[in-house]
């Protein structure tokens, strides 16, 4: 270890210890690593360098929540330097070297923070812990019965510098957000999107934060427009149905070329068998296609990633098997093989920084939550500096693998499979975990606290990739629509099936477990297959499909989404009264048989908590006693440890029972 990295190492060491966020050391056997250890809160979270390169600031652990810590690179000196009573801090970023802004929200939001800035508050704080300033406060002004919030989302950093940033917020229309260029030291906001088009829910900003290209919805439709300049006027590409394809601008590089995504037939595939996948495209100034810059057959590209000092382009992100970068520029992708042979068998992620001579490097697996490096440009060079977890012993934890296999009617689906260690995956007991969203992105290879901790106590865990999850192409997302409980759950059903046949689940001893939309699907499957899964366990999840279009402090109930897209999404509460009610587990409590657990939090706005109440009450009028968990102060997932403590631990305990032989 050179002088650098002990010096980085006893930084770390001393901040977590001033912040009394050190533990104990121990190596425990799989099966009694505590639970509080798969859900504690990471030491080390997203840690990003300074755009001089002198400072590392990241996500540090305080006391039960997230704060923001901020270390002095050269002085080898560390302090947490923003810390938020009733909330994490759950992403940050840097204004210049001396100034960050920071998101407020809930690390452990069981849909996986796909939206958790939508009702975030934004604040600016310097690396030392002084100027800090409430940018935006969350739901706007604060208040619990908001169902409607304003939000402030960070867009971009400035590099002119200013303590500027470019922010998007719907402060003049709650269901279309505008542009504004925002001070962090004074909060005051300049417009620059006057001339809105109108219903925007996505900008695409050219390298000085100008907005150029706006795609909006409204309704059924989505429009895309595009502006040459600031003194431009919008002119429409197109306007279509919200299920038809077409493309849209994402950035504006360096050079003036329009990057946007859209999607791709997939080559060599017959037409009846074909499925869109997004690209990302070179678009001209009328939004056709100029060249496809990147682009996967089975993943959808998610983002472009451009070089600050080289001032291009160099490649995307895409969704897939794993979350990687695909590089359009060869020095780049030399440099991820050099990082990729040094440490093998880990998806290795970076970002190009804005100097040029150190990066960060977060290395992740399936048995390793994470391991930050500094990488040196001039030597080459990656030096180990802290894991995020290092309470987590990777010898200890269980292998997980992607698999493949076909749905019913034939559609690609994936799935993540992690199997108990030091014993054969063959007639184990199985636990299907269903994603929330359910329209977020899927599960990927990679450590995951839920799989790990079931696999530790002996069951094999299979979290399928259902139609419908975000980033496996069109054809994936549209077979979703108005199939709650019908081919959505038959692809769930069908995962455990393929674990059954492979022989690794024992088909006798299976259950369900999932959170949000996951926590419905649970329940619809003692419902739809009451003879396949032996118990199930609904955390906050959805339980009467018409109550989800009709309660009204639900946060979505007045929303775009909504009044429009829902019911095209999950079912018209009129037209399609019929399927909503044979598709809801709370109007159909007289067939479902074998044990349930429900955990909400009173404060849920996403899932009230009536949902798990009319569900409870409904099995209880059939002479059922559903076993129930509830958390006056929690919201949609519970964020105190010794609650997520206890929600688990229960969980095992009823899951044990309700699979144990006969």
């Amino acid at each position: 270890m050179n002088a650098f990295v002990r010096s980085f190492a006893l930084a770390v060491y001393a901040l977590l210890c001033v912040s009394g966020l050190t533990h104990a050391q121990s190596a425990p056997g799989a099966a009694s690593i505590p639970v509080q250890d798969f859900f504690r809160t990471p030491d080390v979270m997203r840690p990003t360098l300074s755009p001089d390169g002198n400072f590392l600031a990241f996500l540090a652990r305080a006391g039960g929540r997230l704060g923001l810590a901020v270390i002095d690179v050269e002085r080898r000196t560390s302090s947490v330097v923003a810390t938020l009573p009733d909330a994490d801090v759950v992403e940050f970023y840097w204004v210049n070297s001396q100034r960050l802004v920071f998101v407020s929200g809930n690390v452990f939001d069981p849909v996986g923070n796909a939206n958790f800035w939508r009702t975030g508050g934004l604040f600016a704080v310097d690396r030392d812990g002084t100027g800090a300033k409430r940018l935006a406060l969350a739901y706007g002004d604060g208040s619990a019965a908001m169902a409607r919030p304003r939000f402030t989302k960070f867009e971009a950093a400035l590099a002119d510098g200013s303590d500027d940033v470019i922010v998007t917020s719907n402060e003049r229309s709650f269901d279309s957000s505008d542009v504004y260029r925002l001070n962090t030291r004074s909060a005051r906001k300049t417009l620059l999107s006057f001339d809105n088009p109108g219903d925007v829910v996505q900008w695409a900003l050219d390298r000085d934060g100008v907005p150029r290209g706006a795609v909006s919805s409204k309704g059924l439709l989505s429009r895309v427009s595009y502006r040459r300049d600031d003194k431009a006027s919008w002119t429409k590409w197109s306007e279509v149905d919200f299920r038809e394809s077409q493309s849209w601008p994402s950035a504006i590089s360096y050079d003036g070329s329009i990057i946007g995504f859209g999607y791709r037939e997939r080559g060599a595939v017959a037409a009846s068998k074909s499925r869109l996948t997004v690209a990302m495209l070179r678009l001209d100034e009328r939004g056709q296609t100029q060249q496809i810059l990147a682009s996967r057959d089975d993943a959808d590209m998610a983002a472009p990633i451009f070089d600050p000092v080289a001032k291009k382009l160099v490649g995307a992100r895409f969704f897939g098997e794993r979350e990687q970068v695909q590089w359009i520029d060869e020095a780049w992708a030399a440099t991820q093989r050099i990082i990729d042979q040094a440490l093998p068998g880990a998806v290795n992620s970076f970002l190009p920084p804005d100097q040029s001579r150190r990066m960060i490097v977060f290395s992740y697996s399936d048995r390793n939550p994470g391991t930050v490096y500094l990488f040196d440009f001039r030597t080459r060079k990656l030096e180990f500096l802290i894991d995020s977890r290092p309470w987590i012993k990777p010898a200890q934890m269980a292998e997980s693998r992607i698999v493949k296999f076909a749905a019913r009617d034939d559609l690609p689906l994936t799935a993540l499979l992690t199997t108990p260690r030091g014993v054969a995956a063959k007639g184990l007991p199985l636990l299907v975990i269903v994603h929330g969203g359910p329209w977020v992105p899927g599960y990927a290879w990679r450590w995951d606290a839920e799989a790990q901790y079931f696999a530790s106590r002996g069951f094999a865990v299979i979290q399928p990739n259902f139609r419908g999850t975000i980033g496996m192409g069109a054809k994936h997302l549209l077979a979703s629509f108005k199939q709650w409980g019908l081919a959505m759950q038959d692809d769930i059903t069908d995962s455990a099936q393929w674990a059954v046949k492979q022989g690794i689940a024992d088909p006798k001893r299976m259950c369900i477990y999932g959170a949000s939309y996951g926590g419905y699907a649970a329940m619809q499957a003692l419902v739809k297959t009451p003879e396949l899964f032996q118990c199930a366990v609904n955390y906050v999840g959805v339980t009467d499909l018409q109550l989800f279009h009709s309660v009204t402090w639900s946060d979505l109930s007045d929303s775009d989404f909504a009044k429009y897209r829902a019911p095209i999404m999950v079912g018209d509460p009129e037209r399609d009264k019929a399927q909503l009610q044979a598709t809801s587990p709370a109007q159909n409590a007289d067939r479902i048989t074998k044990p349930v657990f429900m955990a909400y939090g009173g404060e849920d706005r996403r899932v009230p908590i009536i949902h798990g109440e009319r569900m409870r009450d409904a099995l209880e009028k059939y002479g059922k006693s559903p076993e129930w968990m509830a958390k006056t102060d929690e919201g949609h997932g519970f964020v105190k440890l010794e609650n997520r403590v206890e929600f688990y631990s229960r969980v095992e305990t009823f899951l044990k029972k309700s699979l144990a032989r006969p």
